[in-house]
Protein backbone atom coordinates (compact mmCIF):
# COMPACT_ATOMS: atom_id res chain seq x y z
CA UNK A 1 0.00 0.00 0.00
CA UNK A 2 1.28 3.49 -0.87
CA UNK A 3 1.51 6.41 1.52
CA UNK A 4 1.14 10.07 0.47
CA UNK A 5 4.87 10.54 0.08
CA UNK A 6 5.15 7.51 -2.23
CA UNK A 7 2.25 8.73 -4.38
CA UNK A 8 3.93 12.12 -4.75
CA UNK A 9 7.12 10.40 -5.87
CA UNK A 10 5.19 8.24 -8.36
CA UNK A 11 3.38 11.28 -9.76
CA UNK A 12 6.71 13.05 -10.32
CA UNK A 13 7.65 10.23 -12.69
CA UNK A 14 4.88 11.28 -15.11
CA UNK A 15 5.72 14.69 -16.62
CA UNK A 16 2.34 15.19 -18.33
CA UNK A 17 0.67 15.51 -14.91
CA UNK A 18 2.29 18.95 -14.61
CA UNK A 19 0.29 20.10 -17.63
CA UNK A 20 -2.52 22.65 -17.45
CA UNK A 21 -5.64 22.49 -19.65
CA UNK A 22 -7.64 25.69 -20.02
CA UNK A 23 -5.75 27.06 -17.04
CA UNK A 24 -6.59 24.09 -14.81
CA UNK A 25 -4.25 21.34 -13.65
CA UNK A 26 -4.72 18.21 -15.76
CA UNK A 27 -6.77 15.44 -14.14
CA UNK A 28 -6.45 12.32 -16.24
CA UNK A 29 -9.22 9.77 -15.66
CA UNK A 30 -9.07 7.92 -19.00
CA UNK A 31 -6.50 5.24 -18.18
CA UNK A 32 -8.60 2.43 -19.66
CA UNK A 33 -8.09 4.07 -23.04
CA UNK A 34 -4.36 4.64 -22.59
CA UNK A 35 -2.07 5.35 -19.66
CA UNK A 36 0.36 8.23 -19.33
CA UNK A 37 4.08 7.61 -19.65
CA UNK A 38 6.84 7.75 -17.02
CA UNK A 39 10.17 9.52 -17.51
CA UNK A 40 11.97 6.19 -17.78
CA UNK A 41 10.02 5.32 -20.94
CA UNK A 42 10.59 8.72 -22.54
CA UNK A 43 14.30 8.61 -21.71
CA UNK A 44 14.80 5.03 -22.92
CA UNK A 45 13.11 5.58 -26.30
CA UNK A 46 15.50 8.49 -26.88
CA UNK A 47 18.40 6.37 -25.62
CA UNK A 48 17.58 3.56 -28.06
CA UNK A 49 17.71 5.81 -31.10
CA UNK A 50 20.88 7.48 -29.83
CA UNK A 51 22.79 4.29 -29.08
CA UNK A 52 21.31 1.07 -30.48
CA UNK A 53 19.15 1.75 -33.52
CA UNK A 54 19.42 -1.20 -35.90
CA UNK A 55 17.38 -4.03 -37.31
CA UNK A 56 17.41 -7.51 -35.77
CA UNK A 57 19.20 -10.80 -36.43
CA UNK A 58 22.33 -9.45 -38.18
CA UNK A 59 24.78 -11.35 -36.02
CA UNK A 60 27.96 -9.80 -37.48
CA UNK A 61 26.68 -6.32 -36.68
CA UNK A 62 27.28 -4.78 -33.22
CA UNK A 63 24.15 -2.61 -33.18
CA UNK A 64 21.97 -5.41 -34.47
CA UNK A 65 23.29 -7.83 -31.86
CA UNK A 66 22.52 -5.33 -29.08
CA UNK A 67 18.99 -4.73 -30.42
CA UNK A 68 18.37 -8.47 -30.72
CA UNK A 69 19.55 -9.03 -27.14
CA UNK A 70 17.17 -6.36 -25.88
CA UNK A 71 14.21 -7.81 -27.79
CA UNK A 72 14.89 -11.22 -26.23
CA UNK A 73 15.27 -9.57 -22.81
CA UNK A 74 11.86 -7.97 -23.21
CA UNK A 75 10.33 -11.36 -24.04
CA UNK A 76 11.86 -12.75 -20.87
CA UNK A 77 10.65 -9.93 -18.63
CA UNK A 78 7.12 -10.26 -20.07
CA UNK A 79 7.33 -14.02 -19.57
CA UNK A 80 8.01 -13.34 -15.88
CA UNK A 81 5.29 -10.69 -15.69
CA UNK A 82 2.57 -13.16 -16.71
CA UNK A 83 4.39 -16.32 -15.52
CA UNK A 84 4.59 -18.04 -18.90
CA UNK A 85 6.63 -21.23 -19.17
CA UNK A 86 9.01 -19.88 -21.81
CA UNK A 87 9.94 -16.51 -23.30
CA UNK A 88 9.46 -18.21 -26.68
CA UNK A 89 5.71 -18.12 -26.03
CA UNK A 90 5.77 -14.31 -26.30
CA UNK A 91 5.00 -12.76 -29.69
CA UNK A 92 5.18 -9.03 -30.51
CA UNK A 93 2.41 -7.32 -32.47
CA UNK A 94 1.32 -3.70 -32.74
CA UNK A 95 -1.73 -3.90 -30.43
CA UNK A 96 -4.29 -6.06 -28.64
CA UNK A 97 -6.50 -5.60 -31.70
CA UNK A 98 -3.86 -6.96 -34.05
CA UNK A 99 -3.17 -9.88 -31.70
CA UNK A 100 -6.83 -10.96 -31.75
CA UNK A 101 -7.01 -10.54 -35.52
CA UNK A 102 -3.81 -12.54 -35.83
CA UNK A 103 -5.28 -15.41 -33.81
CA UNK A 104 -8.51 -15.40 -35.82
CA UNK A 105 -6.56 -15.57 -39.09
CA UNK A 106 -3.98 -18.11 -37.96
CA UNK A 107 -6.70 -20.42 -36.63
CA UNK A 108 -8.64 -20.45 -39.89
CA UNK A 109 -7.40 -23.89 -40.84
CA UNK A 110 -8.41 -25.34 -37.47
CA UNK A 111 -12.09 -24.45 -37.85
CA UNK A 112 -14.64 -26.24 -40.03
CA UNK A 113 -18.11 -25.26 -41.22
CA UNK A 114 -20.71 -25.09 -38.42
CA UNK A 115 -18.09 -24.92 -35.67
CA UNK A 116 -18.90 -22.48 -32.87
CA UNK A 117 -17.12 -19.52 -31.28
CA UNK A 118 -18.24 -18.03 -27.96
CA UNK A 119 -17.73 -14.43 -26.79
CA UNK A 120 -19.49 -12.38 -24.12
CA UNK A 121 -21.62 -9.23 -24.09
CA UNK A 122 -18.82 -7.48 -22.20
CA UNK A 123 -16.39 -7.55 -25.11
CA UNK A 124 -14.66 -4.58 -26.68
CA UNK A 125 -15.27 -4.20 -30.43
CA UNK A 126 -11.77 -5.61 -30.99
CA UNK A 127 -12.91 -8.93 -29.52
CA UNK A 128 -16.16 -8.99 -31.49
CA UNK A 129 -15.50 -7.97 -35.08
CA UNK A 130 -12.60 -10.37 -35.90
CA UNK A 131 -14.79 -13.32 -34.81
CA UNK A 132 -17.77 -11.98 -36.76
CA UNK A 133 -15.63 -11.84 -39.90
CA UNK A 134 -14.20 -15.32 -39.31
CA UNK A 135 -17.68 -16.75 -38.76
CA UNK A 136 -18.98 -15.09 -41.91
CA UNK A 137 -16.07 -16.29 -44.05
CA UNK A 138 -16.00 -19.84 -42.70
CA UNK A 139 -19.75 -20.29 -42.04
CA UNK A 140 -19.22 -20.68 -38.32
CA UNK A 141 -21.66 -19.78 -35.55
CA UNK A 142 -20.98 -16.93 -33.11
CA UNK A 143 -22.62 -17.42 -29.70
CA UNK A 144 -22.93 -14.66 -27.11
CA UNK A 145 -22.74 -15.08 -23.33
CA UNK A 146 -25.22 -12.75 -21.67
CA UNK A 147 -24.39 -10.75 -18.56
CA UNK A 148 -26.28 -11.06 -15.27
CA UNK A 149 -27.61 -8.27 -13.02
CA UNK A 150 -24.11 -7.80 -11.56
CA UNK A 151 -22.68 -7.08 -15.02
CA UNK A 152 -20.75 -10.34 -14.89
CA UNK A 153 -20.95 -13.64 -16.76
CA UNK A 154 -23.39 -16.31 -15.65
CA UNK A 155 -21.49 -19.58 -15.32
CA UNK A 156 -24.71 -21.52 -15.91
CA UNK A 157 -25.19 -19.61 -19.14
CA UNK A 158 -21.66 -20.59 -20.16
CA UNK A 159 -22.39 -24.26 -19.45
CA UNK A 160 -25.53 -24.11 -21.59
CA UNK A 161 -23.62 -22.58 -24.53
CA UNK A 162 -20.89 -25.25 -24.73
CA UNK A 163 -21.42 -27.98 -27.33
CA UNK A 164 -19.34 -30.51 -29.23
CA UNK A 165 -18.98 -27.89 -31.96
CA UNK A 166 -17.43 -25.26 -29.67
CA UNK A 167 -13.87 -24.58 -30.82
CA UNK A 168 -12.99 -21.14 -29.39
CA UNK A 169 -13.96 -19.03 -26.39
CA UNK A 170 -12.59 -15.48 -26.51
CA UNK A 171 -13.32 -13.40 -23.44
CA UNK A 172 -12.22 -10.29 -21.57
CA UNK A 173 -10.58 -10.43 -18.15
CA UNK A 174 -11.92 -7.06 -17.00
CA UNK A 175 -14.79 -5.16 -18.63
CA UNK A 176 -13.62 -1.90 -20.16
CA UNK A 177 -17.09 -0.45 -19.46
CA UNK A 178 -17.91 -1.50 -15.88
CA UNK A 179 -14.58 -2.70 -14.49
CA UNK A 180 -16.13 -6.10 -13.78
CA UNK A 181 -13.50 -8.75 -13.06
CA UNK A 182 -14.63 -12.02 -14.61
CA UNK A 183 -14.04 -15.31 -12.74
CA UNK A 184 -11.60 -16.53 -15.38
CA UNK A 185 -10.28 -19.53 -13.45
CA UNK A 186 -13.81 -20.87 -12.99
CA UNK A 187 -14.67 -20.10 -16.61
CA UNK A 188 -11.56 -21.92 -17.88
CA UNK A 189 -12.19 -24.92 -15.61
CA UNK A 190 -15.75 -25.26 -16.91
CA UNK A 191 -14.58 -25.07 -20.52
CA UNK A 192 -11.60 -27.41 -20.18
CA UNK A 193 -13.59 -29.94 -18.14
CA UNK A 194 -16.15 -29.99 -20.93
CA UNK A 195 -13.55 -30.30 -23.69
CA UNK A 196 -9.87 -29.59 -23.13
CA UNK A 197 -9.38 -29.00 -26.89
CA UNK A 198 -11.47 -25.81 -26.84
CA UNK A 199 -9.10 -22.87 -27.29
CA UNK A 200 -9.42 -19.99 -24.81
CA UNK A 201 -8.29 -16.45 -25.64
CA UNK A 202 -8.06 -14.00 -22.75
CA UNK A 203 -8.15 -10.25 -23.43
CA UNK A 204 -6.05 -8.68 -20.66
CA UNK A 205 -5.97 -5.14 -22.06
CA UNK A 206 -7.78 -3.86 -18.95
CA UNK A 207 -6.24 -6.17 -16.36
CA UNK A 208 -2.51 -6.19 -17.09
CA UNK A 209 -1.83 -2.88 -15.29
CA UNK A 210 -4.11 -3.53 -12.34
CA UNK A 211 -4.01 -7.12 -11.08
CA UNK A 212 -1.36 -9.89 -11.01
CA UNK A 213 -1.72 -12.38 -13.87
CA UNK A 214 -0.51 -15.99 -13.97
CA UNK A 215 -1.15 -17.71 -17.32
CA UNK A 216 -0.13 -21.12 -16.03
CA UNK A 217 -2.60 -20.88 -13.17
CA UNK A 218 -5.36 -19.55 -15.41
CA UNK A 219 -4.55 -22.19 -18.07
CA UNK A 220 -5.61 -20.04 -21.03
CA UNK A 221 -4.25 -20.86 -24.48
CA UNK A 222 -3.75 -17.27 -25.62
CA UNK A 223 -3.42 -13.99 -23.74
CA UNK A 224 -3.32 -10.53 -25.31
CA UNK A 225 -2.64 -6.99 -24.12
CA UNK A 226 -1.14 -3.67 -25.26
CA UNK A 227 1.86 -2.00 -23.67
CA UNK A 228 0.28 1.46 -23.90
CA UNK A 229 -2.35 0.41 -21.33
CA UNK A 230 0.33 -0.53 -18.83
CA UNK A 231 2.32 2.75 -18.84
CA UNK A 232 4.32 1.59 -21.84
CA UNK A 233 4.70 2.87 -25.42
CA UNK A 234 2.05 2.91 -28.13
CA UNK A 235 2.31 0.61 -31.14
CA UNK A 236 3.27 -2.50 -29.20
CA UNK A 237 1.00 -5.48 -28.56
CA UNK A 238 1.82 -8.64 -26.66
CA UNK A 239 0.51 -12.06 -27.64
CA UNK A 240 1.10 -15.06 -25.39
CA UNK A 241 0.54 -18.43 -27.03
CA UNK A 242 1.07 -21.86 -25.47
CA UNK A 243 4.10 -23.55 -26.97
CA UNK A 244 2.20 -26.62 -28.21
CA UNK A 245 -0.39 -24.44 -29.97
CA UNK A 246 2.20 -22.09 -31.46
CA UNK A 247 3.61 -25.04 -33.41
CA UNK A 248 0.26 -25.43 -35.19
CA UNK A 249 -0.20 -21.79 -36.15
CA UNK A 250 0.26 -20.74 -39.74
CA UNK A 251 2.08 -17.47 -40.49
CA UNK A 252 -0.07 -14.35 -40.26
CA UNK A 253 1.86 -12.19 -42.72
CA UNK A 254 4.71 -12.94 -45.09
CA UNK A 255 8.05 -11.27 -45.83
CA UNK A 256 11.26 -10.56 -43.96
CA UNK A 257 11.96 -11.83 -40.49
CA UNK A 258 9.60 -14.80 -40.62
CA UNK A 259 11.35 -16.58 -43.46
CA UNK A 260 14.32 -18.97 -43.23
CA UNK A 261 14.83 -19.87 -46.90
CA UNK A 262 13.14 -18.41 -49.98
CA UNK A 263 12.62 -20.44 -53.11
CA UNK A 264 10.43 -19.68 -56.11
CA UNK A 265 8.47 -22.85 -55.42
CA UNK A 266 8.76 -23.94 -51.78
CA UNK A 267 9.77 -21.60 -48.95
CA UNK A 268 10.97 -22.61 -45.50
CA UNK A 269 9.59 -20.49 -42.65
CA UNK A 270 11.20 -19.75 -39.33
CA UNK A 271 9.94 -21.85 -36.45
CA UNK A 272 8.17 -20.86 -33.25
CA UNK A 273 7.44 -17.18 -32.59
CA UNK A 274 9.59 -15.82 -35.44
CA UNK A 275 7.23 -17.20 -38.09
CA UNK A 276 4.48 -14.91 -36.73
CA UNK A 277 6.61 -11.72 -36.63
CA UNK A 278 6.93 -10.64 -40.27
CA UNK A 279 8.72 -7.37 -40.96
CA UNK A 280 10.60 -5.02 -38.67
CA UNK A 281 9.30 -4.98 -35.12
CA UNK A 282 8.73 -1.82 -33.09
CA UNK A 283 12.17 -2.25 -31.55
CA UNK A 284 12.39 1.10 -29.76
CA UNK A 285 9.08 0.42 -28.00
CA UNK A 286 10.14 -3.12 -27.12
CA UNK A 287 13.43 -1.83 -25.68
CA UNK A 288 11.75 0.89 -23.61
CA UNK A 289 9.04 -1.47 -22.36
CA UNK A 290 11.73 -3.47 -20.50
CA UNK A 291 12.31 -0.50 -18.22
CA UNK A 292 8.62 0.26 -17.77
CA UNK A 293 8.06 -3.29 -16.47
CA UNK A 294 11.08 -2.95 -14.18
CA UNK A 295 9.60 0.31 -12.90
CA UNK A 296 6.28 -1.44 -12.20
CA UNK A 297 8.00 -4.44 -10.64
CA UNK A 298 9.58 -2.13 -8.05
CA UNK A 299 6.16 -0.71 -7.20
CA UNK A 300 4.48 -4.14 -7.49
CA UNK A 301 1.16 -4.75 -9.25
CA UNK A 302 -0.24 -6.10 -6.00
CA UNK A 303 0.30 -2.71 -4.32
CA UNK A 304 -1.17 -0.88 -7.30
CA UNK A 305 -4.28 -3.07 -7.04
CA UNK A 306 -4.77 -2.28 -3.35
CA UNK A 307 -4.29 1.46 -3.89
CA UNK A 308 -6.60 1.65 -6.91
CA UNK A 309 -9.30 -0.30 -5.06
CA UNK A 310 -9.19 2.31 -2.31
CA UNK A 311 -9.51 5.11 -4.86
CA UNK A 312 -12.39 3.57 -6.80
CA UNK A 313 -14.32 2.74 -3.62
CA UNK A 314 -13.83 6.33 -2.43
CA UNK A 315 -15.19 7.61 -5.76
CA UNK A 316 -18.14 5.18 -5.66
CA UNK A 317 -19.16 6.44 -2.21
CA UNK A 318 -19.14 10.03 -3.47
CA UNK A 319 -21.19 9.24 -6.58
CA UNK A 320 -23.73 7.25 -4.59
CA UNK A 321 -24.45 10.32 -2.48
CA UNK A 322 -26.12 12.03 -5.42
CA UNK A 323 -29.54 10.70 -6.49
CA UNK A 324 -29.11 12.23 -9.95
CA UNK A 325 -26.19 9.90 -10.70
CA UNK A 326 -26.95 6.46 -12.14
CA UNK A 327 -23.97 4.25 -11.26
CA UNK A 328 -23.74 0.94 -13.13
CA UNK A 329 -22.49 -2.16 -11.34
CA UNK A 330 -22.49 -0.39 -7.98
CA UNK A 331 -23.11 -3.65 -6.09
CA UNK A 332 -20.41 -5.62 -7.87
CA UNK A 333 -17.64 -6.40 -5.37
CA UNK A 334 -15.47 -7.96 -8.09
CA UNK A 335 -14.51 -4.78 -9.90
CA UNK A 336 -11.39 -2.96 -10.97
CA UNK A 337 -10.52 0.73 -11.23
CA UNK A 338 -13.13 1.44 -13.91
CA UNK A 339 -16.69 2.65 -13.46
CA UNK A 340 -19.43 3.97 -15.72
CA UNK A 341 -22.34 6.20 -14.88
CA UNK A 342 -24.89 8.61 -16.29
CA UNK A 343 -26.58 11.72 -14.93
CA UNK A 344 -30.34 12.03 -15.12
CA UNK A 345 -31.59 14.48 -17.75
CA UNK A 346 -28.07 15.40 -18.85
CA UNK A 347 -26.40 14.82 -22.21
CA UNK A 348 -23.16 12.86 -21.82
CA UNK A 349 -21.37 14.91 -24.50
CA UNK A 350 -22.23 18.13 -22.68
CA UNK A 351 -20.83 16.60 -19.48
CA UNK A 352 -17.60 15.62 -21.22
CA UNK A 353 -17.12 19.11 -22.65
CA UNK A 354 -17.95 20.72 -19.30
CA UNK A 355 -15.39 18.58 -17.43
CA UNK A 356 -12.79 19.23 -20.12
CA UNK A 357 -13.16 22.98 -19.49
CA UNK A 358 -11.70 22.29 -16.03
CA UNK A 359 -8.90 20.02 -17.26
CA UNK A 360 -10.68 16.76 -16.37
CA UNK A 361 -10.31 14.02 -18.98
CA UNK A 362 -12.90 11.22 -18.95
CA UNK A 363 -14.28 8.93 -21.66
CA UNK A 364 -17.72 9.70 -23.09
CA UNK A 365 -19.67 7.41 -25.45
CA UNK A 366 -20.34 3.74 -26.12
CA UNK A 367 -16.87 2.75 -24.84
CA UNK A 368 -16.25 0.62 -27.97
CA UNK A 369 -18.98 -1.72 -26.70
CA UNK A 370 -21.94 -0.70 -28.83
CA UNK A 371 -23.79 -4.06 -28.74
CA UNK A 372 -23.63 -3.98 -24.92
CA UNK A 373 -25.03 -0.44 -24.85
CA UNK A 374 -27.85 -1.47 -27.15
CA UNK A 375 -28.68 -4.45 -24.91
CA UNK A 376 -28.79 -2.15 -21.85
CA UNK A 377 -30.73 0.50 -23.82
CA UNK A 378 -28.09 3.11 -23.22
CA UNK A 379 -26.86 5.74 -25.65
CA UNK A 380 -23.53 5.69 -23.86
CA UNK A 381 -21.92 6.31 -20.49
CA UNK A 382 -19.45 8.55 -18.71
CA UNK A 383 -16.47 6.40 -17.84
CA UNK A 384 -13.85 7.07 -15.19
CA UNK A 385 -10.79 4.81 -15.18
CA UNK A 386 -8.07 5.34 -12.60
CA UNK A 387 -4.36 4.61 -12.60
CA UNK A 388 -1.53 4.37 -10.11
CA UNK A 389 -0.80 8.14 -10.27
CA UNK A 390 -4.34 9.32 -9.47
CA UNK A 391 -5.26 10.50 -5.98
CA UNK A 392 -8.17 11.54 -3.76
CA UNK A 393 -7.53 15.24 -4.35
CA UNK A 394 -8.28 14.73 -8.05
CA UNK A 395 -11.38 12.70 -7.22
CA UNK A 396 -12.68 15.47 -4.92
CA UNK A 397 -12.18 18.06 -7.68
CA UNK A 398 -13.92 15.81 -10.19
CA UNK A 399 -16.90 15.34 -7.87
CA UNK A 400 -17.06 19.08 -7.18
CA UNK A 401 -17.35 19.94 -10.90
CA UNK A 402 -19.74 17.06 -11.48
CA UNK A 403 -22.07 18.52 -8.89
CA UNK A 404 -21.68 21.90 -10.55
CA UNK A 405 -23.05 20.62 -13.85
CA UNK A 406 -25.80 18.63 -12.10
CA UNK A 407 -27.02 21.75 -10.31
CA UNK A 408 -26.68 23.96 -13.35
Amino acid sequence: MFNKKEIKLIRKQFPILKKYVNGYKLIYFDNASTTQKPNILIDKIRNYYYNYNSNLYRYNNYLSVKSTIYVDECRKIIKNLINAKSYKEIIFTKSTTESINLISVCLKNINKNNDEIIISQLEHHSNIIPWQILCKNKKLKLKILKINNKYNISLNNLKSKLTKKTKIVSITHISNVFGTILPIKKIVDIIKNYNRKILIILDCAQSIAHIPINVQELNVDFLVFSSHKVYGPTGLGILYCKKEILKKLKPYQYGGGMIKKVRYKNNIYEKKYKKIEAGTLNIASIYSFIYVIKFLNKIKIYNINIYENQLINYLKKLLLKNKNIILYGKNNIYSSSILSFNIKNKNINDIGLFLNNYGIQVRIGNQCSEPLMKFLRLKGTIRVSLGLYNNKIEIDKFYYYLNKIINN
